[in-house]
């Protein structure tokens, strides 16, 4: 038992890596196309957005237009990469750690993103991120997108399975963790991680309040 504990968390920590997240990836699930997940953010020039689990900065190669950018990740390996591609931009910053409510309230956001951090985390603290957010009056709209698992789905289920996120639910769940802190999710669709290719599907949700 102890030896499949130690193999999975080798395993964890190597799906973790840098490179692993943003080159292979996208190979084992056919591409990443995260635009779909950056239109429905409907940001403008004036918008803050504050972008939770930002990871190696993925969302500055889509988002078009902003006023200022936060992102915040747990990994320092990831956050070092990003500010290496990003951080010469003075509307853009990044920090390690997790969704500090001081912090969040400093920052004043009007959109916030979460990609791929539902998942990771139990229903109380999914509950914890998006009550912090439903409680930030500055706010207007989220975007969130996790994997997802669906009937009739084992190719894209078999994958989220062997994801290093271990609190993959069914659509229900998500949307039942948006309404439980205050949200109404008026857009909820499922999206293929690649939209000719993809082999994953995830999960878009586009929670407001009420």
């Amino acid at each position: 038992m102890l030896q499949r504990l130690q193999c999975m968390g080798l395993f964890s920590r190597l799906l973790g890596h840098p490179l692993v997240y943003d080159v292979v990836r996208p190979l084992v699930v056919g591409g990443v196309d995260m635009d779909p997940l950056f239109r429905s953010l409907e940001s403008t020039e004036r918008d803050v957005i504050v972008d939770i689990g930002c990871g190696t900065g993925v969302a500055l190669r889509h988002l078009r237009a902003f006023h200022r950018y936060l992102g915040i990740d747990p990994d320092p390996a990831a956050v070092a990469r990003a500010r290496s591609r990003f951080g010469g931009d003075p509307r853009v910053r990044f920090e390690v750690g997790t969704a500090d409510p001081a912090l969040i309230a400093s920052l004043a956001p009007t959109r916030a993103v979460l990609a791929g951090v539902l998942h990771h985390v139990p229903d109380p603290d999914a509950l914890a991120i998006l009550g912090l957010l439903r409680r930030t009056p500055s706010i207007a709209r989220i975007v969130t997108l996790d994997i997802v698992y669906l009937e009739h789905e084992p190719l894209s289920n078999a994958l989220a399975a062997l994801d290093r996120g271990r609190f993959c639910r069914r659509r229900e769940g998500y949307e039942g963790l948006a309404r439980a802190a205050g949200w109404s999710v008026r857009q909820s669709s499922v999206v293929r991680s690649h939209p000719t290719r993809g082999r994953a599907l995830y999960l878009l949700m586009v929670p407001e309040p009420w």
